[in-house]
């Protein structure tokens, strides 16, 4: 019965609107959800491709996993201070979102939140958020800015995943941890200073990033993971700083553009494919502290 609905008024007497509640009703264009609600569960309003507008009351406090996912009509929502989380998925695939402001009582995104919401062009994160979990901006094609707070201490696996659009960013000195594929395909990137605070490049962090022209690695890391720079055709020189110790498998791999590298004296092992492919790289200087060359670590370096 409730599927079929175009336009719904909700009595005060209800508290709560349940997981699925109106999952699908892809005829309502808006609803207005009275004070006496306080939570809105796990797919609400999930699918619901009609709705165009919604005001939440402030008298909510969370929006459950997939909440307003796969919204597509929805271009502008306001969340209320009273709402102090933002579940799995949250608003992921709600494509006609371009811009949302997220109040300074929210302390956390959940994983995947923004994901796919490709209208979605510029986003301020509230100080109170700490942590971007995984695929938090997955495959938001339109977004060409953001600003991480200094609350922030970790970028989630796939966090900027395939966020084309994206030109620059700046991450903040809170920041400790870049998860695994964290810039990956973000082929706008042209640069990025990653701070002191960061100890680690996890697999993939910037693969295919094919734009980036230069990058600065700090004395903080100690590794660059498992295609790390893997297909970053537009790099044309890197310095590895002092601290690492291990560059790892298909590392620089297809680097064409790299023409001059310096490994420093802390590097023991040189990944399987490390360097393969680079065709532009003509000579390089491998250290004593240098133990073992991975397989085809420097196959098909035809210059």
């Amino acid at each position: 019965m409730i599927a079929g609905c175009k336009n719904t008024t909700i009595p005060n007497s209800v508290t709560s609107l349940g997981d699925w509640c109106f999952s699908g009703c892809t005829g309502l264009t808006s609803i207005t959800i009275p004070n006496s609600v306080t939570s809105l569960g796990d797919h609400c309003f999930y699918g619901c491709t009609g709705l165009t507008s919604i005001t939440i009351p402030n008298s909510v406090t969370s929006l459950g996993d997939r909440c307003f996912s796969g919204c597509t009509g929805l271009t502008s929502i306001t969340i209320p201070n009273s709402v102090t989380s933002l579940g799995d998925h949250c608003f992921s695939g709600s494509t006609g979102l371009t811009s949302i402001t997220i109040p300074n009582s929210v302390t956390s995104l959940g994983g995947g939140c923004f994901s796919g919401c490709t209208g979605l062009t510029s986003i301020t994160i509230p100080n109170s958020v700490t942590g971007l979990w995984s695929y938090c901006f997955y495959g938001c094609t339109g977004l060409t800015s953001i600003t991480i707070p200094n609350s922030v201490t970790i970028l989630g696996i796939e966090c900027f995943y395939g966020c084309t659009g994206l030109t620059s960013i700046t991450i903040p000195n809170s920041v400790t941890i870049l998860g695994s594929s964290c810039f990956s395909g973000c082929t706008g990137l042209t640069s990025i200073t990653i701070p002191n605070s960061v100890t680690s490049l996890g697999n993939y962090c910037f693969y295919g990033c094919t734009g980036l022209t230069s990058i600065t690695i700090p004395n903080s890391v100690t590794s660059l993971g498992d295609y790390c720079f893997e297909g970053c055709t537009g790099l044309t020189s890197i310095t590895i700083p002092n601290s690492v110790t291990s560059l790892g498998y298909r590392c620089f791999y297809g680097c064409t553009g790299l023409t001059s590298i310096t490994i420093p004296n802390t590097v023991t092992s040189l990944g399987m494919g490390c360097f393969s492919g680079c065709t532009g790289l003509t000579s390089i200087n491998i250290p004593n502290s240098v133990t073992s060359l991975g397989n085809y670590c420097f196959s098909g370096c035809t210059g």
